[in-house]
């Protein structure tokens, strides 16, 4: 919307993607302590966290390469391409749990295990706060649009020469309500906050990617764009972990053993 304003050399998208990493690495701390998660563990994981965004930056152009692949064929990674936020989630959660499960486990020992679903479920906190930022970002940079339209909703981005329905700004507000919720879910339930977090932005991701009328490259699935693709799959994953850990969490209420070892 606004590409051309900079400050400090720097343009509106990178101030706010960089003001959405802040916003997460402080909401981490700040949710953590409240949920007594030991300092020591906090400090490995803001490093881990750190690592992971750096390694989800590539794998988040590294996925957008692969549409384009799938799309025109050709594989081309340069200044040119762009990013999906689903390539850095993916990317970077996947590190993120090799990193805790070795280099976590080795310094803080078993307090991992004892703290893995607050951990999650703040993370989830993290990123829903981040990215709703970052989509803020999306907006000024004119990217990630939706269809053109004659509605009240839409806004008129320069780039298309028309009026637009403001996806951006719509997952930028989705995503706020969803951090609140999930603070809710964090500090009055026991519920994993990440597992709810994957299920409803799957959900969301999926429905809202129907309203887009940007560019995303090919899929392997003709009618659904890559987004999609991975809502579905994300949202499998996340309904899985949630049924099996709210199954188990039922089962100890109840006093019958976990596994057959027991």
């Amino acid at each position: 919307m606004f590409p051309e304003v900079r400050f400090l050399q720097l343009d509106l998208y990178t101030w706010l993607s960089v003001a959405g990493i802040i916003a997460a690495l402080v909401i981490f701390r700040v949710y953590s302590d409240k949920k007594q998660v030991p300092a020591k563990l906090q400090n490995v994981c803001l490093v881990l966290i750190l690592a992971s965004i750096a390694i989800g930056y590539g794998f988040a152009i590294l996925f957008q390469a692969v549409y384009d692949f799938t799309k025109s064929g050709k594989f081309v990674i340069d200044t040119q391409t762009g990013m999906t936020f689903y390539g850095g989630l993916i990317g970077g959660s996947a590190v993120f749990l090799i990193l805790y499960f070795t280099v976590a486990k080795k310094v803080c020992g078993g307090e991992i295990f004892r703290h893995l679903n607050s951990v999650s479920g703040v993370a989830a906190c993290a990123i829903s706060l981040g990215h709703s930022l970052g989509r803020i970002g999306c907006l000024m940079a004119g990217c990630c649009y939706g269809r053109e339209t004659d509605s009240w909703i839409g806004i008129y981005l320069p780039a298309v020469g028309a009026k637009v329905i403001p996806t951006q700004l719509i997952e930028s507000i989705f995503l706020l309500l969803l951090f609140f919720a999930l603070t809710a879910l964090l500090f009055r339930t026991r519920i994993n906050g990440f597992s709810v977090y994957l299920i409803a932005y799957g959900i969301f991701r999926f429905v809202i990617e129907f309203f887009r009328a940007d560019d995303r490259g090919g899929s392997v699935i003709p009618w659904l764009s890559p987004s999609q693709v991975w809502s579905v799959i994300l949202f499998a994953v996340g309904t899985a972990v949630l049924v099996t850990l709210l199954v188990r969490d039922a089962r100890r209420k109840d006093g019958a053993p976990t596994d057959a070892r027991q």
